[in-house]
């Protein structure tokens, strides 16, 4: 039976490694979040002739991805597991950044819109998946301490996509 003043750490030091890979997941989208307003902006500029409607697709895109596809991510994660849904996350927020490249050559705006839609899938899986993830490294009783250390990590993401944007 343990003492009620035993030091329970937030994060056990055999999942330490693993709580900072995940916890980088909560700066990726905080980056990719600040960074999609600036994109309507930048659109604009480029694609000289490109109209409102054309313009808001970016928002709808990126918020879009998570509405589509959270609830699956649920679905995926509840049959396969949390490390699973990462993978898939992390290849789809690959898959869609890489789409970036051909939309670049070929100068065709709805490819851009496209790319953040998959982009958004990988964050929606992410999310979905890191957040019980966290919880469950570690004791119980730490559980909202190791979240809240975890969710500090997302405005880092915020700044960086802020400061990229606006250069």
């Amino acid at each position: 039976m343990s003492s009620s003043n035993e030091k329970i750490p937030v994060v056990p030091k055999a999942l330490l490694g693993s709580f900072i890979l995940v916890t980088t997941l909560f700066a990726l989208w905080g980056f990719a979040n600040d960074i999609t307003n600036p994109l309507v902006r930048a659109f604009k500029d480029v694609f000289q002739n490109l109209t409102n409607f054309q313009s808001s697709l970016i928002q709808f895109a990126f918020y879009g991805g998570y509405a589509t596809m959270a609830i699956p991510a649920a679905l995926f994660i509840r049959k396969f597991s949390y490390k699973a849904g990462i993978l898939l996350g992390l290849a789809l927020y690959a898959f869609g950044a890489l789409l970036f490249i051909p939309a670049a050559i070929t100068m065709e705006f709805i490819w851009f819109p496209v790319s953040l839609y998959i982009l958004t899938f990988g964050l929606a899986f992410l999310e979905t998946t890191a957040n019980p993830f966290i919880l469950s490294m570690g004791d119980e009783r730490t559980a909202t301490q190791r979240l809240n250390l975890a969710q500090a990590f997302n405005p880092i993401g915020s700044l960086m996509g802020m400061l990229v944007a606006s250069n």
